[in-house]
């Protein structure tokens, strides 16, 4: 396709209105034939749904995909079916056995839905992210701060928030203790940036990566006056892996894994 576009673009730009016009009913014509070949009858069943997503999105699963640690192709192609519901099946599953904590070490099946999730081509989008998320499930990398880690382990569902700005590029991070008398609230400002971009199984592309720096973060407890801390760090990043107006699944530049819902979709798969 893209060798029949230079080939008409030289023709016209060489005068031959003959060969441009040819080609162009050429490049027309098996267009439609490839598009008419890509066409395929509706999955009639989960099974065959799940095979039909496994092939179309093989192709564009992450290099880094690990399909040992996912139990093989077999059970990847399995969760194909619909990965979104599979994984949000999991989380709540999780958050009911554990009284809701979100801080996880598990790896196989997690990482295979994500890396499903992360085929679909659905990352950065300003139009979804503004607005207030739940944590749902936290997966510190190995060179997470520990600070950060200690926090984590402590948090439950409905007790930890990010809240996005898109029109101000900032977004905060907000944990409550246990109890719900303390406040631990931070500050970044955020830019989406080219780097790490990827190209979906359309061909479009698919911004994944902001530069994020830490420029302000406080403790509340009780009654008692809001402690500023000394946190800020620049040249941090955050890697879109999969957003659509339910479920956000991130991964920071510390190797962590973040899965958030919307407060109101939480809610209800909570209740379902």
């Amino acid at each position: 396709k893209l060798f029949l576009s230079l080939w008409i673009g030289q023709g016209i730009k060489e005068g031959n209105m003959r060969q441009a016009s040819y080609l162009f009913a050429l490049a027309a014509a098996s267009s439609a034939a490839f598009t008419s070949a890509l066409v395929a009858p509706t999955p009639t069943n989960t099974v065959e749904k799940a095979n039909v997503n496994f092939q179309k999105y093989r192709s564009v699963f992450p290099e880094n995909f690990d399909v040992v640690n996912a139990g093989g192709w077999n059970a990847v192609k399995n969760l194909s079916s619909d990965p979104k519901s599979e994984l949000v099946s999991l989380v709540i599953s999780r958050l009911k056995d554990t009284d809701g904590k979100i801080d996880t070490n598990e790896d196989g099946k997690v990482d295979a839905l994500v890396g499903i999730l992360h085929s679909r081509g659905m990352g950065y989008d300003s139009s979804l992210v503004d607005g207030e998320w739940s944590m749902v499930l936290s997966r510190e990398g190995k060179k997470s701060p520990k600070f950060q880690k200690v926090v984590d382990k402590q948090a439950k569902a409905k007790t930890a928030y990010s809240a996005f700005d898109v029109a101000g590029q900032t977004f905060s991070g907000i944990n409550y203790t246990p109890r719900g008398n303390g406040k631990l609230w931070s500050e970044v400002k955020f830019n989406p940036v080219a780097e790490n971009f990827d190209v979906d199984v359309n061909g479009n592309i698919v911004i994944r990566r902001i530069a994020c720096d830490i420029v302000g973060a406080s403790f509340k407890y009780w009654k008692l006056p809001t402690v500023q801390l000394p946190l800020r760090a620049k040249g941090g990043y955050l890697d879109f892996i999969y957003m659509d107006e339910d479920i956000r699944i991130t991964k920071g530049n510390r190797g962590g894994l973040f899965v958030h819902f919307r407060p109101d979709f939480l809610e209800q798969a909570m209740n379902a």
